[in-house]
């Protein structure tokens, strides 16, 4: 900013409302910027708690005792909204078309079978009467992967197009073609507000119950029993150790001082005594034990001391009832 061309011995030089006016012509202006739009803050996410839980295995087991008739009831409505009725009537010969839930089916959501059958009956002189097609038709859902009502009516439509496509349409060799899309179409205007989308792939995730990881690459492993043990197991890919991260295992609990010595003195006094009872034996480990001054360890639910023999014989009452178990 440049200087005022006046100097002391001048009366403006001296004049505030002079020097306020030199300093706001000459000086720099400002960037006045507009302020900068708030971002909205986000809610933090409440984490799930037991009533959340309890509501989602109540749901489940509500489910489970209705999805049968939700998918007979829905596989009706189609047949009689899509094509009048015609995969029923085709059916009826045979007990019509069949619902059955499969526990086999763990990497797809359900499947159509379907079978022609021709009746020829024939005259007394060998010669054919007349000629008659039977249809057995059945829809397979898996039991381990359709967990909620959406993603059964959406299975159900999507086999109710192959049974559609071969029974009406006659087409067999190519079951995502063209002919299937005009089905999937028809049914995805009939049933679109009830959030029905058919096409060619499910494409919804698996739920599986138990997941192993990879500690080397990272692979995942998923299954819907307990079939893989890490101690037996590698990756298939690099070889690598297999972690369980679903369910989390729960840790081992360490054995108690008096387990390992009871553990350690079986096989010692068996030896020294091959024709005592289980019960004499368990006596002198217990007489052993109360010896080594660790009597009041001995039973950690008890507030007090002990004796050998008490030892002895809960000890036994243990042993047998974990056999009878």
């Amino acid at each position: 900013m440049p200087k005022t061309p006046h100097n002391p011995n001048m009366d403006l030089f001296w004049s505030q409302e002079f020097v306020d006016e030199w300093n706001e012509e000459h000086s720099p202006k400002k960037l006045v910027l507009p302020p900068a739009p708030k971002s909205p803050t986000k809610s933090p996410k409440k984490s799930k708690g037991k009533g959340d839980d309890n509501k989602t295995k109540e749901t489940k087991k509500s489910f489970e005792k209705r999805k049968h008739d939700i998918a007979e009831a829905f596989l009706r409505e189609l047949d009689e909204t899509v094509t009048d009725g015609k995969l029923q009537l085709l059916a009826e010969s045979t007990g019509g078309i069949k619902i059955k839930w499969s526990s086999k089916l763990n990497t797809t959501a359900g499947r159509a079978n379907w079978k022609r059958e021709t009746v020829r009956n024939k005259l007394p002189d060998g010669s054919e009467r007349s000629a008659t097609q039977r249809h057995h038709a059945s829809i397979e859902l898996a039991e381990k992967v359709i967990d909620d009502e959406n993603r059964l009516l959406n299975v159900v439509a999507h086999e109710f197009c192959h049974l559609a496509n071969f029974m009406v349409s006659g087409i067999t060799g190519n079951p995502h073609g063209k002919e299937f899309k005009v089905w999937a179409a028809k049914c995805s205007r009939a049933f679109g507000h009830r959030g029905i989308e058919v096409t060619t792939k499910h494409s919804y995730e698996i739920d599986f119950k138990y997941k192993w990881e990879c500690t080397e690459c990272g692979l995942e492993y998923k299954r819907h029993s307990k079939s893989v043990n890490p101690e037996r197991h590698r990756c298939g890919s690099c070889k690598g150790q297999l972690k369980q991260t679903k369910p989390t295992p729960r840790m081992a609990a360490k054995p108690s001082e008096y387990q390992l010595f009871l553990k350690e003195q079986m096989k010692v006094v068996r030896e020294q005594h091959p024709k005592s009872p289980q019960r004499e034996i368990m006596k002198i480990i217990a007489d052993k034990w109360a010896k080594r001054g660790c009597s009041n360890r001995a039973t950690p639910e008890s507030d007090h001391p002990v004796s050998a023999t008490e030892i002895g014989v809960k000890t036994l009452s243990f042993r047998l009832d974990s056999i009878a178990l």
